[in-house]
């Protein structure tokens, strides 16, 4: 997925729960706060950063200019120690991870993917609860 409107309207709606729609031709997202232009999630660190707060990712930069994204424990990890030991486990199941050479873009990806993988889980454990 590219940065843009795209990925900028589904971390608004699937993250923080705001309502997107397009007035006088500009995307706008409602707020608690009200309503405003839609952020530039995925191309403006400091807006992926809110996302990487609420969603608990972990940014590191990798090798040839590209940023790894991971969101994993929901609560965030306890220590560094902690991270390391959860990257090394590998068990990225219920995790959302990315890789792309834009810091927010890899924030964003990373919290979709998890969003997409909590969701994916709950269908399972209510469809096993349904049989």
């Amino acid at each position: 997925m590219r940065p843009g409107r795209e990925v900028d309207t589904l971390i608004a709606k699937h993250i923080f729960d705001h309502e997107v729609f397009i007035k006088r031709k500009v995307p706008t997202e409602k707020t608690p706060a009200g309503e405003r232009p839609l952020r530039e999630y995925s191309k403006e660190i400091g807006a992926a950063f809110d996302v990487a707060i609420k969603m608990n990712v972990s940014l590191i930069p990798i090798e040839g200019g590209s940023w790894f994204a991971l969101a994993g424990e929901k609560d965030g990890f306890a220590s560094p120690a902690d991270f390391i030991k959860y990257l090394s486990a590998g068990d990225f199941a219920n995790a959302g991870a990315a890789v792309t050479e834009s810091a927010a873009l890899s924030i964003c990806l990373a919290a979709l993917k998890a969003v997409e993988s909590k969701l994916s889980v709950e269908r399972e454990q209510s469809g096993t609860l349904e049989q």
